[in-house]
């Protein structure tokens, strides 16, 4: 009898032990990573602290993280996995800045970023004037990669200037234009154009423009500005426009 209370006794034992070495079996990596991420802003030229607002998207979590930094307390939230952040920010009297990043959740524990903010130049009119219908206005200042529709950062002083233009005048309503020169493929350049200007529409949008202000259109080569005869001539119509339809 007490041959078979020991020989269960060990076989529990066993049971026990194996159950607690599966527990310790699992990896490390399989549990959930933390990263928190810090934000703050600076000014581009003398690298003073800033408050800003921040708009954040985690692209791959799809989740969005509002906040404001302020003077030596950064904007803080947690992320649980490796993700590309979508970041604007913005400060008054500063030009918003967007960029986009990569965080590895594997790589560190906390992570740290200083965004940097250009000061808005007062000597820049910040509203496009002399509107009237149909009239076209060339957005000489908007770039976008080679043969992309990948909106540069260069951009954004330009465009903001026509959120203002908008905000200001609430019966405006405009088309943006995209256009391309002759070379390549023209179903390609057409639809290069019309990318073109649909990224546009919606950073408007996200600006807060009603999208029923806001048309967008892909011409492609075929409303050229000059023959497509010299490089120069086609850099004239590799050009995004918008136009005045109604005010």
């Amino acid at each position: 009898m007490r041959t078979l209370f020991a020989l269960l006794f060990l076989l529990l034992s066993l049971h026990y032990a194996f159950g607690q070495a599966k527990v310790s079996l699992v990896p490390q990596s399989a549990k959930t990573q933390k990263t928190l991420f810090s934000i703050s802003a600076v000014d581009d030229k003398t690298s003073a602290q800033l408050s800003a607002q921040f708009t954040i998207q985690a692209l791959q979590a799809k989740k969005k993280f509002v906040g404001k930094s302020e003077l030596n307390q950064p904007f803080d939230f947690v992320l649980t996995r490796t993700d590309t952040l979508n970041v604007i920010a913005s400060a008054p009297g500063y030009y918003e800045a967007e960029e986009l990043m990569v965080v590895s959740c594997d790589t560190c524990a906390d992570y740290g970023y200083v965004i940097r903010l250009e000061k808005e130049d007062p000597k820049v009119d910040s509203v496009f004037r002399n509107l009237a219908v149909n009239q076209a206005f060339r957005l000489d200042n908007v770039y976008f990669d080679q043969s992309s529709y990948v909106l540069r950062p260069e951009s954004y002083p330009q465009l903001n200037k026509l959120v203002k233009t908008l905000a200001t005048t609430p019966k405006l309503v405009i088309e943006i234009a995209g256009h391309t020169d002759n070379v390549g493929d023209r179903r390609l350049n057409q639809a290069l154009s019309e990318n073109r200007a649909r990224i546009i529409t919606n950073y408007l949008v996200n600006k807060g423009i009603p999208e029923s202000r806001l048309r967008h259109a892909g011409y492609g080569s075929s409303k050229p500005a000059a023959p497509n005869d010299t490089e120069d001539n086609k850099r004239k119509n590799r050009r995004v426009e918008f136009v005045v339809l109604s005010l």
